[in-house]
């Protein structure tokens, strides 16, 4: 983890990808996991996909397969491959519950987006949530600015953007096939004294997502899940 002046959290599918340092942060982390249905739609596999450490993770590879994961539109769960992304507040005491769990493309690169030094100095900060179009090949098709909030000034917007177009994604399979996606991706700018919680997004029907909360518009696959914790 690199420390910088100012900071800047993304929501990435690497675990807890962040420039910024303090409790506050290391208190969320994120698991990605390759999840392959069987034809009766059933969980066949589950495996990490990049990094996952520690108890945690491998807690959650033994209940996402007990999770309810429903195909999309075709139906037709065989071949199917989503990425399952979660999201979870782990406490000093090592007690944990999951914020969130989506599915959906899973990041396999990226070039961070800049936080430009005018905007550091003037102390401009704030959310940059993107609206990604993945296309079958993990390339990002298109690229555009779907919400902005604090005081983000269109230079940073522009970086985020920019910076985007240039991530490549593992991208979801229905039959055997890769398939376009379409995601909502915050990306938080953060200074020296505010904290990550400050960095929450509105989403579609006004419901609150957490920083590191990616939301797919188009899943081929939907997850239910009990937080149980």
């Amino acid at each position: 983890m690199q420390r910088t002046t100012n900071f800047l959290l993304l929501g990435l599918a690497l675990p807890c990808a962040a420039f910024a340092s303090g409790a506050d942060l290391a208190t969320q982390q994120v698991y990605t996991y390759a999840v392959d249905l069987g034809v009766d739609g059933r969980v066949a596999e589950v495996s990490p996909h990049g990094p996952v450490s520690g108890a945690v993770g491998d807690v959650l590879v033994r209940e996402a397969r007990g999770w309810v994961f429903n195909p999309g539109a075709s139906g037709d769960a065989a071949g199917t491959r989503t990425y399952l992304r979660v999201v979870v507040d782990e406490s000093a005491d090592g007690s944990w519950r999951v914020v969130s769990a989506t599915t959906g493309p899973a990041l396999a690169a990226m070039t961070p987006p800049a936080y430009p030094v005018r905007d550091q100095l003037a102390g401009n900060e704030g959310m940059v949530v993107l609206r990604l179009e993945v296309a079958a090949d993990g390339s990002v098709r298109d690229a555009g600015v779907h919400a902005a909030t604090g005081t983000v000034s269109r230079a940073m917007a522009r970086a985020a953007e920019a910076a985007s177009r240039a991530w490549r994604f593992s991208p979801e399979q229905v039959a055997g096939k890769a398939v376009p996606s379409t995601l909502l991706w915050p990306v938080c700018y953060l200074g020296p004294a505010s904290s990550v919680s400050a960095c929450s997004w509105t989403g579609p029907d006004a419901l609150r997502f957490s920083s590191k909360t990616v939301l797919p518009l188009d899943p081929t696959v939907t997850v239910t899940w009990t937080a149980a914790r």
